[in-house]
């Protein structure tokens, strides 16, 4: 099940998966606040606010917003002040991206400004305090010549994502549109890319073309890939990306006139296909996302954020335990790696499949690791919330499907190597503790956080002789 999007009476879907098991004991786990501070130290903040002279100097049109997603957060608060008076100019809560275009018809962008937000819940209860205060006027300027000033590609991996303001002076007629993905923090680019931005206000669709350059050459360009993307902020590629070398996207921006209104700078990524000691095969809980509204481009609830052991994410959000075995020839052998992370079922028995079923695709995947010498390492299927499912994401669960489930991990806890991923996400009563999900189907940070830390523990104490081969 793909994301699907519910603002207002609409609520944010995400894919499905799996999650992990471990003792989530307040002394392991930062708390959300901890982790804000951390990501604020990534932005430029500025106390001093009498440095802000900027403003006078040029004449804004509008002002491209981004900040660190905060843990656990559905929505965002917006607040716009006057740095002099600290009256409030400017207040929106209902922000799905962690980003917002604030246009001058809001707020006079060209007074002294500063900006700050903080996250809210599903039912726009706060889950953040504030955020540190930045100047408004602190940031990249964007002139009428912005599009000619070239790729500025460096040759490193990805292109490095910031979370610097983008300032649109009045002059510009076709504006920046600010790409949100964290590719540049991941340790190899997924097999299914999510592309996300800032959404641009007022437009029709998005127009999204990959390109790939074989070999690094700018002189030899194929596109290799172009879609068409409703209102949002982010769209999920089904495309697998196995070959090896350099790729980037381009995005633009539609209006009702068919008129392109804002784009992209060229994003690169790199796809490595060899020497990989570990994957993840799986559905939504490999891909990514949670807290409903944060897509798999950002990290924060990619669980293979949180393990210092490099792992191939070729998770697909929504698959069933047959998606994945369809996929295997194809996405998991394009890479060979030594050891397979193997995450799925969840999918299944929301929907009604029998465990059978599920342990029969799982037993074939693990058939085809064995014949290519490729080491299967399971992780249980974690339970639902039905109860949060149902009022959250309107999303009924098949009757019988925890007695599945358990049939299911029946099974895993029998192969030579398993992660009992299920055993402390789940409540008394057998349902996915209220604490780990949002949704009730996916877990949120600490969760995803615990799957990582499981994965990396499990794997150096059973493979370390594997990984260190070089």
């Amino acid at each position: 099940m793909k994301l699907v999007k519910y603002i207002s009476n609409i609520v944010i879907v995400m894919g499905l998966g799996l999650m992990l098991n471990v003792n989530l004991t307040q002394a392991q786990i930062p708390t959300k606040q901890d982790l804000i501070q951390e990501k604020e130290e990534q932005i430029n903040t500025v106390e001093d606010t009498s440095l802000n002279k900027l403003a006078n100097k040029i004449n804004i049109k509008s002002a491209i917003l981004n900040w660190p997603e905060i843990p656990n957060a559905v929505m965002y608060e917006l607040l716009v002040k006057d740095v002099n008076t600290e009256e409030i100019l400017f207040k929106k809560y209902n922000i799905y991206a962690a980003g917002y275009q604030l246009d001058n018809s809001e707020v006079d962008l060209n007074k002294n400004l500063k900006w700050q937000v903080r996250g809210l819940d599903e039912n726009k209860v706060p889950v953040s305090d504030y955020t540190k205060p930045r100047l408004l006027q602190k940031g990249d300027v964007y002139d009428i010549n912005w599009q000619s000033k070239g790729d500025e590609y460096n040759l490193e991996p990805f292109t490095k994502h910031n979370f610097n303001t983008v300032l649109v002076k009045n002059d510009v007629n076709i504006s920046p549109l600010k790409i949100t993905t964290h590719f540049d923090k991941m340790k190899y680019m997924p097999v299914y890319p999510v592309y996300s931005w800032v959404p641009v206000k007022n437009i029709n669709h998005y127009n999204i073309d990959i390109y790939y350059l074989p070999k690094y050459d700018f002189n030899n360009i194929t596109k290799v890939a172009s879609y068409k993307a409703p209102q949002g902020m982010d769209y999920y590629d089904d495309r697998a990306y196995l070959q090896e070398g350099l790729y980037f996207f381009n995005i633009q921006a539609i209006d009702n006139n068919a008129q392109k209104v804002a784009e992209s700078k060229n994003t690169y990524f790199t796809v490595k296909t060899k020497n990989i000691d570990v994957a993840a095969l799986g559905d939504s809980i490999t891909h990514g996302g949670g807290a409903i509204s944060t897509p798999p481009s950002a990290t924060l609830y990619n669980w293979e954020t949180y393990t210092d052991i490099p792992v191939l994410n070729i998770g697909f959000s929504g698959n069933l335990t047959s998606d994945m075995v369809n996929r295997f020839d194809r996405d998991v052998l394009a890479f060979n790696p030594k050891i397979l992370i193997i995450m799925g079922g969840v999918n299944d028995i929301r929907t009604g499949i029998t465990a059978n079923t599920v342990i029969n695709n799982l037993n074939i995947i693990k058939q085809k690791c064995q014949k290519y010498n490729i080491i299967p390492v399971f992780l249980t299927v974690t339970p639902v919330n039905p109860e949060r499912m149902k009022n959250v994401i309107h999303l009924d669960i098949s009757p019988g499907w925890d007695k599945e489930r358990l049939k299911i991990n029946e099974w895993i806890k029998t192969q030579s190597h398993y992660i009992d991923s299920a055993k402390d996400l789940t409540s008394e009563q057998g349902l996915l503790l209220d604490n780990m999900t949002t949704d009730g189907l996916h877990p949120d940070y600490e969760g995803k956080k615990h799957i990582g830390e499981m994965v990396e523990t499990y794997l150096k104490a059973n493979f370390m002789q594997i990984l260190s081969q070089k």
